[in-house]
This record gives structure tokens, sequence and C-alpha cells, in this order.
């Protein structure tokens, strides 16, 4: 049975409708091409839900396929209603609720997501190999597990890995994902939409997440956490923590051509292999990526007064407004010119101050 880790109800706000069923346009990172696809053929593992019988799980192979198919994907649906409703801006417990556990969800019955884990793990066990080697250790220990250095093959390993990674995320991703929303239950909820022409893009790992902290965590259980998902070509949530905004309220802005293509740039850079996007809305990106990859400091004082400006004309100055304006004053006093030092300083206190406001709110 295939079994989609993007769900269909996901995809179709990617898509155009074609009688039952929704077509969308992706482009392959490996082959470098654009194709059409039904989102039936595309997204999906066989047997990926599917429990091993016997299993302490349940008795039913099909427990977890059913869990989406009946509760979790119809949520999905009531939640999307909501999010795209631009009048709706209260809601109560239970729509919060269920707003949160349908975007997180995403996260964790991605295979992708333990894929990293497989990643991760092999590293830790071949580093303490190479510990052991160095001491001239017979043996080492990582977590429950007890390895002899004789005889040590790390794909041997990495196969007995992946089964047990494998198993975990049969049968307990969904308890991981339960877990996952109660620590997250009061996130802020923000629906950023686009007005003009450009387009949001998704992927095949469509929740990204940062930590705001400075250690750059990849722990999605921190409350330092900020969490991003494009939830149609018009329109992205953010999900946050922020003590100073209400819960039961969702947070609506417009979201300005240019930082769509920082977006866009996120969504293909963590893309696992597709991106899903039209061939002709690439190439506008393209023309966009040329400015965001542009290292000259030029560019970044043009963006930096343009900050300036809107701070002043909504008059909110912070410590950031001070900053920049600090900055920018040194630009123009330098003959339009910034040292790579300075360039350097004013980028890492740009980077404390944010840090800085974002954890006083959590």
């Amino acid at each position: 049975m295939r079994q989609h880790y993007v769900p269909k109800v996901y995809l179709k706000n990617f898509g155009e409708k074609n009688k039952r069923t929704y077509t969308i346009e992706v482009y392959d990172k490996q082959e470098k091409r654009f194709f059409k696809v039904a989102t039936d053929n595309i997204l999906a593992i066989t047997n990926l839900y599917t429990l091993v019988l016997p299993s302490q799980k349940s008795n039913d192979a099909l427990a977890v396929e059913n869990v989406y198919a009946n509760f979790i994907e119809p949520m999905f649906n009531r939640s999307i209603k909501i999010l795209f409703d631009k009048k709706r801006t209260n809601i109560n417990n239970l729509e919060r609720s269920e707003i949160i556990i349908s975007i997180l969800h995403l996260l964790h019955r991605n295979p992708h997501v333990f894929s990293k884990m497989i990643d991760e793990h092999i590293i830790n066990i071949q580093s303490l190999y190479d510990h052991a080697v160095k001491a001239n250790e017979a043996r080492f220990d990582y977590l429950d597990e007890k390895y002899l250095v004789e005889g040590f093959n790390i794909d041997v390993i990495r196969s007995e890995v992946t089964s047990k990674i494998d198993k975990i995320f049969r049968e307990n991703h969904l308890d991981l994902t339960a877990a996952f929303s109660e620590m997250h239950e009061f996130l802020i909820i923000e629906i950023h939409t686009i007005e003009d022409d450009s387009i949001f893009f998704t992927n095949d790992n469509p929740v990204f997440f940062e930590d705001i902290t400075s250690d750059k965590s990849n722990n999605p259980f921190k409350r330092t956490v900020e969490f991003s998902l494009p939830l149609s070509k018009k329109h992205l949530v953010k999900l946050y923590h922020d003590k100073n905004k209400m819960v039961n309220y969702i947070y609506r802005q417009k979201m300005p051509n240019f930082s769509v293509s920082l977006i866009n740039y996120e969504t293909i850079s963590k893309a696992k292999r597709f991106v899903i996007c039209s061939e002709n809305d690439y190439q506008k990106f393209l023309e966009h990526k040329e400015i965001i990859d542009d290292t000259s400091i030029h560019r970044k004082m043009d963006v930096l007064k343009q900050i300036i400006e809107d701070c002043e004309r909504d008059n909110s100055r912070d410590d950031a407004y001070y900053l920049i304006k600090l900055y920018h004053e040194k630009y123009k006093k330098q003959n339009n010119d910034l040292s790579k030092s300075d360039e350097y300083m004013m980028m890492q206190e740009f980077k404390k101050i944010n840090s800085k406001n974002k954890i006083s709110k959590i």
C-alpha cells in the first residue's frame, strides 16, 4: 500500500484540480528537471507506516494509516479552512490545538527526519570507534549498545541502526507527535499572505525550524525553536513561543515579494530532492537569487536603508533600529563603504539583539 509522507491533503494546495485528482509541478534537484505529476504518485512509500505484526502497538497492520486517514488529515482540512479565512482571527482552544497538531505532525511523519537521525548516530559511533582505536581499547559503548573494536564494520552497524530506527518510526512516531504537540501547545500562530504575483514553493520535507539561540540546536522540542510551513502558493504559517501575544488568535501579515524569495531560497535549500513549483516561477526566483547571493556591502546597505525608513514611518524604534542606523551612518561617513571587520561586528551584534529580544518573550 502506497502511503504519503507528505499528504495529498497538503499537496493539493499547490496544485491544479483535474476532475477528482490534483496535479502539481515539480522540480527534481537530483535530475535537474521539471515535470507534472498527480499528487497520488509522489512523496509516497510502499508500506511506510504499515506495522509489522505481531506489534505491541496494534493487531491492525494499518492502524497508523487509519489514524492519518480518519483523524489527522480531516483535522488538517478543518484547520486550513480557518487559516485561509482572512476574516478569522479569534479561535477557541480546540481550533488552536487542531491547527498546531495539523502543522507539527508533518515533521515527524516524514522519514527524512529519521534519515538524518540515522546519519547522526553513525557519525557518533564512528567517532567513538576512532577514539577507541587511538586509545588502544577493545570495546566502546554507545547508548545501550556495546561495540567491539575487532571486526568493527560501519556498514553492518548502519544497517542495524536503520532497522531499529525504522521500527521506532513505524510504531512510535505518532506518540512522538503527541508529545511534541503537547510541548508546543501554546505556540503563537502567524499567517503570512502574498498579495502580489509571487508564490510560495514547498518541498518533500516542508516543515522547517530554526533555533533562535546562538547554539543553533537541531532539537525541535526546545521552546526557542520557530517553525515555518508554506500552506499554499499564497499562504505561509509561522509558529513560535511569545508570552506577550495571545494564543487563541491568528496574527496576519502581508509578505513582500523579496521576503517570499528568501523563504523559497530556504525551501529549495532544505528540499531532500523535490521542490513543488513551476519552471516559470523557478526562473523568476533565480532572478531574485542573484540579489540574495550578492555579498556586496552596497546591496546590504540598500536593504538596511529601507528597514530604517520603514521603522521611522511606523515609529517602531527598538535596539535593532538604532544599531542598523549607527552602521548605516558610519557607511555614509566613510564614502559609502564599510570595513569587513565593521560588517562582521554589525551582523554579530544584530544576531545578539534579535536572539535576546525573542528569548525575552518566551
